[in-house]
């Protein structure tokens, strides 16, 4: 047909575009590229795309509560509720019924030999479960139903009753109308399909063609094929013309197919399942149950699908409970159908968990990936956790990770990362090449598929490949046959579309790697760029894409709750970490002298450990049972780690030279942590009579130490001290005497009712209202609080979000602060020669704040131990510091390292981040004098300014009613000092805070040594992580990483006769290579905030 008699057709539809009342084309997300049709164009394009929404879905009658027989035809529901459009029910059952006649005709085309389809759409928190009925026939029951046929072959006439029962849920339930859809006689072509050609099209022509003329002359095209379209004859009821017209269509569009062709799209199927959420751990089994069951049933049906499944676990769960669907995934695998990813044991959050653990996320995942279906993943996959901090691409990288999949930045309230496809960088250089999809649930949809790819284009100049991930996610589901069978009617050849094919992630990055650039020549980009606007890629050259290099974490703005809901089980957390890891290195350390190393329970408490930093559990976002279930992990974590570092510690004393003087009790003092250290240490001792004047102990050498006795039994003669103890060695210990003695009577320490001080600080309390008035730093005379501040005020702010209560912190929270500025008390509660306390009581609402403030002889650091019992509602918690130096910058501690934030509000970047995540300490200064605030169960912070702020408590209500209701138990410090955190040692101070000296009394015996160092690190600037059993072979595995961001020179001391040395990967995958040793000592390079493991060899 000539362009002329098509100019014509356009002219003739535009006479009749009033008279059947088409609307004008939506404005919708990607809706931008049909600007340029004309407008008879858009009218037919409108006309298509309302034939596949499939009948209109009027007004239902529904009934919250159940009601017997609701399926029933002739039920009698005059009497129910009527819902039309977006409405809301209760948590409980409720019934839906819609009756209707089907029709001759839909749109004008007959509906002879088409098919109906049907899905409702409702949403609740957690498992939507629902029974679907036709004329009093159940039909289908399950959760996240995919479409369901109602009527193979549709019958003009035949009345339809449709019922819909929903059951119980966690919340209520969100109802939207209900899709009828229509799937038309397979004889004819398809009216929808053909405007999903001409649309994807329209979509897709501005990624393809630059040139302004040429792109002009391919729309032209595009609004040819549309006029081709008899609207008049579907009006007319001519189903042979207007299916002519439907050919003519596509044969104008042929042209282009070779050009859409050079377009890739390739499907990722997959189902986000979450471990724990608004539904226990139980159901979830039942859930990748259900999930895997359906993909497998659906692999024989369609024979070029594949499947990709994340987190290890779920792979457990089949291998232990199903074992038939385990050998099926199995199978599958070996096949290239079924594509494991990730290679965590659960989809952790990535904020809060320390570096360590998420090493062992991998270790363990990746090991039984291996060893159970014979697959060595390097994609890592977490696409839902609530942001992702700056170490992941080397924890990924060192661990033979090297692609990584998350969509949640896509959630960004402020600000939208002009990021697509890029490397993604930590401080140490290393690099993922890291995708943003969409989202991880979409569908297969042609035009949804276009707008995507047109989105890669835009914001990576050239990249004409997507991957989409589809499937049901969340509560499981996964792929389904209406999303399947689109995907495949868009392969066939006759399409005018892209090329579209199934497949795994892998071949994805593999694909596109060989298309990059050379990182090296990459541009740069952090937040801070952004900030100045630096965010358009170059063009690519030649055949290379250019992509970007992201060297920053990865800030959700959203969600910023989460670092501070249900403390519990952050404290948990924490403690938890800490028991395993030092449980751990103890036990690695006995096993050297023959002791049994106990790996199957370390094994199971890291799993139990891992589990409960699945991210919606780690977040506080999940529903009470979740944290009961929690609770009972926590407690048999701390039973097998309680366990197995006490019978460690026994076989060290066993070996240690413990003979005493004049019949004192030895007592030995154990360090965790990896340099040398003086600190506090609670020693429980029982003597063979009691003591008149007390308890001391003394060093080897005779030297008493600082000694205070904190409760006594006479009648056992047993003893609770307080004790300082001086230069116990790296990862070693130290045998110290108990003995009857006077506990020194006359220290650096001073207090009075409102004044605790010491050689090195000194505190000042305003009586009125309890704040910090003075923290002064007697070695410089500087006073960290600013003048006329209040140190340590507890600040209140109505925390109701507009949305996702447990989960977010809205910006206008933090506008309106309430300070509990009245103290009820001020009293000086101990006074001793090692430790005194001045407690503050206050009281807001209904919750009531008791705190602490101590100070200790000789120690540079003032801990605020607290005991709240907190019964507020939506009320978020700070204590606030305003300090007499900051900066443009603050700098907080994340997994393996640190990252600087600003102080500053000036841009929209900047403004985002006023709630950030943090490990043990956050720090601000000016680099002469600073301030470290330190925590032993805390995540969130902020700093404005010069305030710097540590989040104690929220309580929202859902999907917790009573979330952190109680009391509340933990402990902060205060940590002024000269210089910056580096010279200060902030990241120490922090480990030290959170891991504390152990004390054992043992038995008089010789052995080697009275004081021992087992693993030595000669760095100040070298953290020690991790000492353990290796996974394979007579080794001890060994991690550090460098906290300061210097390059160093580190002296590794190791323990035993060793054989050798050599650097492994996380993985304790051999390869890096040897290294040399000599006297037990390794000196190895060190990169600035490198994290390295050494395996030793005996």
């Amino acid at each position: 047909m000539s362009r002329s008699i098509l100019r014509l057709g356009c002219v003739a539809l535009s006479a009749m575009i009033a008279s059947i009342g088409i609307p004008a084309f939506p404005a919708e997300p990607g809706a931008a590229p049909f600007a340029a049709f004309s407008t008879p164009a858009r009218a037919v394009l409108t006309r298509l795309d309302t034939m596949s929404k499939g009948l209109p879905d009027g007004a239902w009658r529904y009934h919250a509560g159940d009601v017997a027989h609701g399926e029933d035809p002739t039920l009698d529901d005059s009497a129910w509720s009527v819902g039309k459009g977006k409405y809301e029910t209760p948590e409980g059952s409720v019934w839906f019924r819609q009756t209707f006649v089907m029709p001759a005709r839909w749109q004008g085309y007959d509906l002879r030999n088409v098919r109906l389809f049907f899905q409702f759409h409702s949403f609740a928190h957690g498992a939507m479960p629902e029974i679907l009925y036709v004329n009093g026939r159940r039909i289908a029951m399950g959760d996240n139903m995919e479409p369901v046929e109602l009527v193979d072959r549709i019958e003009p006439g035949q009345t339809i009753t449709v019922a819909v029962k929903l059951l119980h849920t966690a919340d209520v339930k969100h109802i939207s109308p209900a899709s009828y859809m229509l799937r038309f006689d397979p004889a004819r072509p398809s009216p929808v399909d053909v405007g999903d050609e001409i649309r994807s099209a329209a979509a897709l022509l501005p990624m393809l063609v630059n040139d302004t003329v040429e792109r002009e002359s391919k729309q032209r095209m595009l609004d040819s094929a549309a006029c081709a379209i008899d609207l008049k004859a579907l009006d007319a009821g001519d189903s042979a013309a207007f299916d002519a017209s439907l050919l003519r269509a596509q044969a104008i569009l042929q042209p282009l197919r070779p050009l859409l062709q050079t377009v890739s799209m390739r499907l990722v199927g997959n189902s986000h399942i979450d471990t724990a959420w608004v539904w226990p751990w139980t159901e979830t089994v039942d859930v990748v149950h259900r999930t895997f069951s359906t993909a497998l049933q659906l692999m024989p049906e369609y024979p070029r699908y594949v499947f990709t499944q994340p987190v290890a676990l779920y792979s457990a769960w089949m291998a232990e409970k199903y074992p038939d669907i385990f050998a099926e995934m199995k199978k599958r695998t070996e096949e290239g159908r079924w594509e494991p990813v990730g290679g965590m044991w659960v989809e952790p959050d990535l904020n809060m968990p320390d570096g360590e653990s998420l090493v062992r996320q991998l270790l363990i995942g990746k090991s039984f990936l291996r060893k159970e279906m014979g697959v060595d993943v390097n994609v890592g996959w977490n696409p839902d956790s609530f942001g992702y901090n700056w170490q992941l691409p080397q924890i990924y990288k060192r661990s033979g990770v090297d692609y990584f999949v998350t969509q949640k930045l896509t959630w960004n309230e402020s600000n939208t990362l002009p990021l697509k496809l890029f490397w993604w960088q930590s401080p140490d250089g290393s690099r993922v090449l890291t995708y943003f999809p969409r989202s991880y649930d979409q569908d297969t949809e042609a035009v949804g598929l276009a707008e995507s790819s047109a989105e890669v284009a835009k914001i990576v100049p050239g990249d004409e490949t997507l991957m989409q991930l589809y499937g049901v996610g969340d509560h499981g589901g996964g792929p389904t046959r209406v999303m399947l069978d689109n995907a495949q009617r868009w392969m066939q050849p006759e399409k005018v579309f892209p090329k579209l094919e199934f497949s795994t992630a892998k071949s994805f990055f593999t694909s596109m790697t060989a298309q990059l650039d050379d990182p090296a020549r990459a541009p740069v980009w952090n937040y801070r760029t952004l900030a100045k606007g630096v965010n358009q890629m170059p063009a690519a050259t030649g055949d290379r894409l250019k992509i970007p290099v992201w060297n920053d974490e990865l800030y959700l703005e959203f969600h910023r709750g989460v670092f501070t809901s249900q403390a519990r089980h952050k404290r948990n957390m924490r403690v938890s970490e800490r028991s395993v890891l030092d449980a751990e290195k103890f036990a690695s350390i006995a096993s050297l002298s023959g002791h049994p190393y106990p790996a199957a329970p370390l094994t199971e408490a890291w799993k139990k450990v891992l589990f409960n930093q699945f991210h919606d559990l780690a977040a506080g976002s999940s529903i009470p049972v979740v944290y009961t279930d929690a609770e009972r992990d926590y407690e048999s974590v701390r039973q097998t780690t309680g366990e197995v570092q006490a019978n460690a510690l026994a076989e060290i004393a066993a070996k240690a030279d413990t003979r005493t003087h004049n019949g004192a009790v030895p007592v030995i003092v154990f360090n965790p942590l990896g340099w040398q250290r003086t600190d506090l240490v609670d020693v429980h001792v029982q003597l063979a009579a009691p003591a008149k004047y007390g308890v001391v102990l003394q060093a080897p050498d005779g030297k008493p130490m600082l000694t205070q006795t904190i409760d006594m039994d006479a009648s056992t003669a047993s003893y609770h001290l307080l004790v300082r103890a001086e230069d116990i060695p790296s990862l070693g210990y130290k045998v110290f005497e108990a003995r009857p003695g006077r506990t020194q009577a006359s220290t650096d320490l001073h207090a009075t009712q409102t004044t605790l001080e010491n050689a090195m600080l000194r505190v000042e309390i305003d009586p009125a209202n309890g704040c910090i008035a003075h923290l002064i730093d007697k070695r410089s005379g500087f006073d960290a609080i600013a003048s006329g501040g209040c140190g340590n005020e507890l600040q209140t702010f109505v925390d109701l979000p507009k949305k996702y209560d447990a989960w977010n912190i809205d910006a206008d929270a933090l506008d309106k602060m309430t300070p509990i500025r009245a103290a009820d008390a001020v009293k000086l509660v101990e006074q001793g020669p090692l430790r005194s306390a001045i407690r503050v009581e206050r009281h807001f609402g209904k919750s009531k704040f008791t705190q602490d403030i101590v100070l200790y002889a000789g120690m540079d650091r003032v801990e605020v131990k607290n005991d709240f019992d907190w019964q507020e509602t939506h009320t978020l918690l700070k204590a606030a510091f305003p300090l007499a130096a900051s900066s443009g910058q603050a700098t907080y501690e994340i997994p393996f390292g640190s990252i600087e934030r600003p102080t500053t509000r000036a841009n929209s970047i900047e403004k985002a981040k006023f709630e950030a995540p943090a490990l043990r300490w956050a720090d601000l200064g000016d680099g002469s004098h600073s301030f470290s605030l330190l925590n032993d169960s805390k995540y969130g912070y902020d700093a404005v300014g010069n305030v710097l702020r540590l989040s104690l408590l929220r309580s929202p209500t859902y999907p917790d009613p009573n979330t952190d209701r109680g009391r509340q138990v933990f402990t902060y410090a205060l940590y002024p000092h000269k210089g910056d955190w580096r010279e200060a040692q902030t990241v120490r101070a922090g480990y030290a805070l959170n891991d504390p000296l152990i004390a054992m009394q043992t038995h008089v015996h010789p052995g080697a040594n009275s004081e021992a160092s087992f693993v030595r690190i000669d760095a100040p600037n070298i953290v020690l992580t991790a000492v353990k059993k290796g996974e394979a072979g007579n080794n001890l595995v060994i991690r550090f990483y460098e906290s300061q961001g210097q390059s160093t020179t580190a002296v590794l001391t190791v323990p035993g006769k060793a054989l050798g040395a050599e650097e492994v990967g996380m993985m304790e995958q051999a390869g890096i290579g040897a290294l040399p040793m000599a006297g037990g000592k390794v000196t190895i390079a060190v990169k600035p905030y490198e994290i390295r493991t050494i395996r030793v060899r005996y």
